[in-house]
């Protein structure tokens, strides 16, 4: 279900869950797109998050799982989100509890609130 998904994705900010997810002794091998790494904005914020090779995060983010490619601007705040690959946050937006899929745009000074019960999901490539 989308709140299963949902729930599972942000369990992954627990050290513990983590660990027990990819043990050291049984590494996961998968293929490599490698990326440069997170680059954050000089009034940048970032808080209790997974964030994936090549995003840029120059707004606030906080309780989120970032995929690879994101891009969050300035002003922006998301929080409680799960942020698929290459999605792009506008200025001044507010996301609180919002899953986007694959390539999504959210142009500037948009606002986006769910529930933790009940997410708002975007669809791939989407603009809202």
């Amino acid at each position: 279900s989308l709140r299963g998904y949902y729930k599972t994705n942000l369990s992954l900010l627990d050290d513990d869950v983590r660990r027990a997810l990819f043990p050291q002794d049984r590494p996961i091998y998968t293929k490599i797109r490698d990326e440069a790494p997170v680059r954050y904005g000089l009034d940048s914020n970032v808080k209790n998050c997974l964030l994936g090779d090549g995003c840029l995060i120059e707004g606030d983010v906080e309780g989120s799982v970032l995929f690879r490619g994101v891009s969050v601007a300035k002003g922006a705040k998301v929080r409680n989100c799960v942020i698929m690959q290459g999605t792009r946050i506008g200025e001044n937006c507010d996301l609180d509890c919002v899953i986007t899929d694959k390539d999504v745009v959210i142009k500037e000074d948009r606002r986006i609130m769910g529930f933790s019960t009940y997410p708002v999901y975007i669809n791939k490539g989407a603009v809202v």
